[in-house]
């Protein structure tokens, strides 16, 4: 297994960019999985939350293990506390930067399968959010999405004031990722507005969710999961105790990459 730290400029967002990529291209010895190694990767491109880093998934999870044991590519971006979401002006279109530019750059420079059926998009938290959100924008390149305790906040913040802070920031943050708070709903903005157009072109990701039952954010995963239920949405769903940790994503990633890599 390789990890690679690279750099590049992004005309996304403006500026060089650091970015981690694993690919699992030496097995250390093992003739057997050495043999089963394919000539392009499978891949995961994988969303960090609020507050965190392209680090984080590194330094909190076995992903190394997992992605040699699964012969699977996975790449790690950094996207600040953006929620994936193009916020205008020069070096702010992070939708654009983390569903195309990223991917366009990671096939050019890696052995990474460019089919739709190999390419995968997951998230916990903001990243949760986000690879839903981009998942579905982005449905001609990704086929399955993970969301881990997705923070699907859309409902909670159309109509908030300006003296508004919460558990994940404020008035002031939320305005300036999202935008006019009051078009927010229904925009390209809204992860459901672009289920419906992933829905509208006949091409649907997957998705795969889980959340603990004593996470801050059960009741916004309920939303999400009923909307999703609703619109006939292939979904596999889980729940069971846990809080918004580590040690809960630590319990599901495995899970979920066993079910992206199911036929």
């Amino acid at each position: 297994m390789s990890i690679f730290r690279t750099s590049f400029a992004s005309a996304s967002l403006f500026r060089t960019v650091n970015l981690t990529v694993i690919v699992p291209i030496e097995s250390y010895g093992n003739p057997e999985r050495e043999a089963n190694k394919p000539e392009k990767f499978k891949t995961l491109y994988l969303l960090h939350g609020f507050g965190g880093s392209q680090d984080d998934w590194l330094d909190y999870t076995n992903l190394r293990t997992l992605a040699e044991l699964h012969n699977l590519a996975i790449v790690l971006p950094a996207a600040e506390n953006s929620f994936y979401e193009n916020i205008g002006g020069i070096g702010g279109d992070y939708s654009d930067f983390v569903g195309q530019e990223i991917v366009d750059f990671t096939r050019r420079s890696f052995p990474l399968s460019d089919k739709r059926e190999d390419t995968f998009i997951g998230g916990l938290s903001m990243g949760g959010f986000g690879a839903l959100r981009l998942g579905m924008l982005y449905h001609k390149t990704f086929s399955k999405i993970i969301s881990l305790s997705g923070a699907f906040i859309i409902d909670n913040i159309t109509d908030i004031k300006p003296d508004h802070r919460d558990m994940i920031a404020d008035y002031a943050y939320y305005t300036r990722i999202f935008g006019d708070l009051k078009q927010l709903k229904g925009s390209d903005k809204d992860p459901l507005y672009c289920v419906d157009q992933a829905i509208s072109s006949g091409l649907v990701p997957t998705v795969y969710q889980a959340v603990g039952t004593e996470d801050f954010l059960l009741e916004e995963n309920h939303n999400m999961r009923d909307a999703l239920t609703t619109r006939q949405i292939c979904l596999d769903y889980h729940e069971s105790s846990g809080i918004h940790d580590w040690q809960f994503w630590n319990r599901y990633l495995p899970k979920a990459i066993d079910w992206l890599l199911t036929e």
